[in-house]
């Protein structure tokens, strides 16, 4: 798997943009977070594809500095994510679709019990 990952500037952070990419099968998601009126860190979500956020159950959440050190520990990680991921066996339609419907059904009952 090529190891490329495309992540904008940190600038691109600093000014309170969200990210969302992929790789192969792996999703992600990154949201600068303030602290005391500041951003500050970087929050990033990784799940497995071929659906959106909403539709999918998050592997992990971690939070990266906003530096430019940060930068490249978040580029570290979601490289790991993505080899591990890809490396997985292939789900078929079916599989993927049935997991989505069971991840809206939970979703469901969760809304009701608040």
């Amino acid at each position: 798997m090529d190891q490329e990952l495309f992540l904008p500037v940190l600038s691109h952070f600093e000014n309170g943009n969200f990210w969302t990419a992929s790789g192969g099968r792996m999703r992600y998601r990154v949201d600068p977070i303030k602290e005391e009126d500041a951003w500050a860190a970087l929050e990033a979500q990784v799940w497995e594809g071929p659906w959106n956020l909403a539709d999918s159950t998050v592997e992990e959440t971690v939070r990266f500095p906003l530096t430019e050190e940060g930068l490249e520990q978040l580029r570290a990680w979601a490289l790991s994510w993505q080899e591990q991921i890809n490396a997985r066996p292939a789900k078929t339609l079916a599989e993927t679709i049935q997991a989505r419907d069971a991840r809206r059904q939970a979703m469901k009952e969760q809304e009701k019990a608040e």
